[in-house]
């Protein structure tokens, strides 16, 4: 079992200090229509979402081999699937991930630890498909755990069980959606000093007004979800971000140098813009909320003239030198030409605004560069290390230079976990175990949760004949998140070496819950009731 080491910093908290609906009352002008825009419906239980999926391509076949059918439940939707030969199964899916606009995932509860379905709904089209990163993944995988780093750009106040990796509360979040907390910060003082009329308030109102911040923290709020570039790195001992904080102090981001060219994902929006001929000429004037209102979206037949609007705010309607031919067809829609959607690379089934701003619309298709840090900022070396580490996998250019600046990072400081976690990995895979077992030993130490590092550490000692220790490393493992199909598999096979018949059958049944067509743990099983 390899598993990539996940790096992400945002605010963390268990509640809210002043959830969204205390803001209403002094707030309603803005409260209302945020109410019913894309932030504050970015995630919540079935049945409250708007608008709704439509169920008339509710089936599907998935390339590998199995096929799935969606319909309404109480509680829910249902998710049926079938493999040959023999699997079938349903799960209910509870909630919801996706504003809807270009479409929308699903989670689902197993024992209490979430789980993202291996369907999703793309509104282009109307119709169900496999969930972006499932299409080249075992035709029926339920096992992808859904980790706090998952939720938190599109819901609020996460209520995640600590000491696991994908265990949540009944309600795995306080509040749906991206909550004014998010952008403006803890609302509590805010509330007591303005109910009080206290005489600071008008000076220090308590809150956070983004579009008074300076471009580095203004940008922050945004950048906390929308700037995922070629890789992000929790900077070694750094506090969660909060709105109002410079981003760039907690999380090291990297970018690619020709990010403009290259293929859009998902969450580019901020590095594109910034390469953008419009956002290099403002001298960091221009800023998300320059084109967006974050408390509302227009209407669907008032966005061009929105968007058009605010284009001419620093371009003259004359100015445009496409044909008349050309902005005729837009309807004098600028982001046809100008913003075009274009498919994403992280994503099938969707497009996204291309917010590289190009006088002609690209295919997407030029290299993307080299990976520099974000505005040339000056990161520690250990970040880039980890950043490396993070695309080695895709990016094989990468690998010697990764690690190197590992090997020099854990040296430096062999109690940086992080660091420690990715040489092992790297180890690994040159099949160097002398060299990766005391690494993981480390880590395991250090960070008893990396259960990365504990299911690669029993691997590595049941092939020295401890399997004693082997097998306690994987249950850990497992009671932190028990979809690691892997690490079960390797303890059902170690106990069926010990003649533990009975508790190696129920660890494959388990296998089965969360890999239905598993032909290996099937065969096993079959095996082991003779």
């Amino acid at each position: 079992m390899r598993l990539a080491v996940v790096l992400a910093v945002f605010a963390c908290t268990k509640s809210l200090a002043a959830p969204s609906a205390s803001c209403a009352a002094c707030h309603s002008e803005i409260y209302s229509p945020w109410k019913l825009s894309s932030m504050a419906n970015s995630s919540g239980r079935i049945g409250t979402q708007r608008p709704a999926e439509s169920f008339e391509k509710a089936r599907f076949a998935h390339a590998g081999g199995g096929e799935y059918q969606v319909a309404r439940s109480d509680g829910g939707y249902s998710m049926t699937f079938t493999q040959p030969p023999g699997v079938e199964g349903t799960r209910l899916l509870s909630w919801f991930v996706g504003s809807g606009r270009v479409g929308r995932s699903y989670l689902f509860s197993t024992d209490s630890f979430l789980f993202q379905a291996p369907v999703s709904y793309y509104s282009t089209g109307a119709r169900w498909s496999v969930s972006p990163g499932f299409q080249r993944l075992r035709p029926v995988d339920l096992s992808r755990g859904v980790e706090p780093s998952c939720l938190r750009c599109h819901a609020s106040g996460i209520r995640a069980i600590a000491g696991t990796q994908n265990q949540y509360e009944e309600t795995p979040f306080t509040e749906a959606g991206v909550s004014c907390e998010r952008c403006h910060g803890p609302g509590d003082t805010h509330i007591e000093r303005m109910t009080a009329r206290n005489p600071r308030a008008a000076q220090s109102p308590g809150i956070v007004q983004p579009a008074m911040l300076d471009p580095q923290r203004r940008d922050s709020v945004c950048a906390q979800c929308h700037l995922t570039g070629g890789a992000r790195v929790a900077r070694l001992n750094a506090k969660p971000y909060q709105a109002g904080q410079v981003l760039w102090d907690s999380v090291a981001v990297y970018v690619w140098s020709n990010a403009e060219a290259g293929a859009v994902a998902v969450t580019s929006h901020v590095e594109r813009m910034e390469h953008s001929r419009c956002g290099k000429a403002s001298g960091g004037k221009l800023w998300c909320a320059s084109c967006h209102d974050p408390h509302g979206d227009p209407e669907a037949e008032k966005r061009p003239a929105h968007f058009r609007g605010r284009c001419q705010a620093c371009h003259a309607a004359a100015s445009c030198t496409e044909t008349a031919a050309a902005r005729a067809a837009a309807s004098d829609d600028c982001t046809v030409c100008h913003m075009p959607k274009q498919p994403v690379f992280d994503s099938e089934h969707a497009v996204y605004t291309d917010h590289s701003i190009p006088r002609r619309p690209r295919n997407g298709s030029g290299e993307r560069g080299t990976l520099l840090p974000f505005r040339g900022l000056e990161f520690a070396q250990r970040d880039r290390a980890l950043a490396l580490s993070t695309i080695a996998m895709t990016e094989p250019s990468a690998r010697r230079e990764a690690f190197e600046l590992l090997r020099a990072a854990e040296a430096g400081n062999p109690a940086d976990a992080a660091i420690a976690g990715q040489l092992a990995q790297f180890y690994d895979r040159l099949n160097a175990p002398a060299q990766a077992l005391p690494l993981y030993e480390r880590v395991v130490k250090m960070d008893p949760a990396n259960t990365a590092a504990a299911v690669n550490l029993g691997t590595i000692l049941i092939g020295k004949g401890d399997a004693e220790r082997a097998m306690s490393l994987w249950r850990a493992a497992l009671d932190r998140n028990p979809g690691l199909v892997s690490a079960r598999m390797n303890l059902a096979v170690a106990l069926l070496k010990t003649g533990d018949w009975e508790n190696a059958k129920s660890q494959l049944d388990k296998v089965l819950i969360y890999d239905p067509g598993n032909a290996t743990a099937r065969e096993l099983l079959a095996q082991a009731n003779r």
